[in-house]
């Protein structure tokens, strides 16, 4: 029971309990603004309470918020309660906490709109699949009007195919005939590669040798012309050359005889170029002595 100052007179212990409290004593003589929210008592409470006023009653759902500040719903009932002579002098409220039917309605009514949604969608997608079998009935209608035209070109494709069935059958025993016959060239022509690189390797080997032996003989060939040269230029300067000289040069001469027939050659045109050269210097010689 609250007086038209909106001040507690009187509440009882399950109020006092459905709002938080331990006790009633607490609440007496406080505003009722206590169990509601400042945005309760301006947009629900207050409207309420003067149309309770007005007609002396009101009947609905108000928000109210207990002591730890969580908010609840109620079915509210406020009855304007006179003095003797009739006069106004409060309300007695009563409040019905419909926290479980609020949370009950509020899952109604999400599930509802959810059922509604699913219906909406199951309707659409219905229609949707109506349309396309619908089309694939007439599509059906026209591949079988199709596959009845291929059945009869799949039969004479049929036998044409078997009669290449039993072609290439014959053709692949030619081919693996022919096969045979290529792996047998390979082989022998591998084999005959083998010889060829053996052959070639043992003539490379046989090359560097006669190569390593042609150097020696050019430079021992180098080396008789240099003696030659030297020995030449010795006779020039001590006077014309005697037979006993002629005779020393013939044995450097056929200390190179034992080389080949054409490095021998070499060695001969070199002395007789050497003799060319040195024949004015040998006649000079002889004048002079003479």
């Amino acid at each position: 029971m609250f007086d038209l100052n909106r001040v507690i007179q009187f509440v009882n212990t399950a109020w006092a309990v459905m709002h938080g409290y331990k006790t009633t004593d607490e609440l007496i003589g406080k505003q009722i603004s206590v169990f509601h929210t400042e945005e309760q008592m301006a947009s629900d409470v207050i409207p309420c309470i003067e149309e309770a006023e007005r007609r002396n009653q009101f009947a609905g759902r108000l928000g109210h918020v207990r002591r730890d500040g969580t908010p609840f719903f109620t079915e509210m009932l406020m009855v304007v309660f006179n003095d003797d002579a009739g006069r106004a002098m409060g309300l007695v409220g009563f409040a019905t906490d419909i926290t479980k039917q609020e949370r009950t309605e509020g899952e109604l009514r999400q599930y509802r709109c959810h059922m509604e949604e699913l219906i909406k969608q199951r309707t659409e997608a219905l229609e949707a699949a109506k349309s396309r079998l619908q089309g694939q009935i007439t599509e059906h209608e026209q591949v079988g009007q199709k596959l009845k035209q291929q059945t009869a070109e799949l039969s004479a494709a049929n036998e044409q195919l078997r009669e290449q069935i039993c072609e290439s059958e014959r053709s692949k025993d030619k081919l693996e005939q022919h096969r045979d016959k290529l792996e047998q060239r390979l082989k022998q022509q591998s084999d005959e590669l083998m010889t060829v690189e053996a052959q070639l390797q043992d003539e490379i080997t046989r090359r560097k040798k006669q190569e390593d032996y042609y150097k020696q003989q050019t430079n021992a060939i180098i080396d008789a012309g240099e003696r030659l040269r030297t020995r030449i230029n010795e006779l020039s300067v001590h006077g014309p050359i005697g037979e006993s000289d002629m005779l020393k040069v013939t044995d450097s001469v056929k200390a190179a005889a034992s080389l080949d027939y054409d490095e021998k050659a070499v060695l001969e045109n070199i002395f007789q170029q050497n003799l060319v050269l040195q024949k004015p210097k040998l006649d000079s010689a002889v004048r002079e002595d003479s």
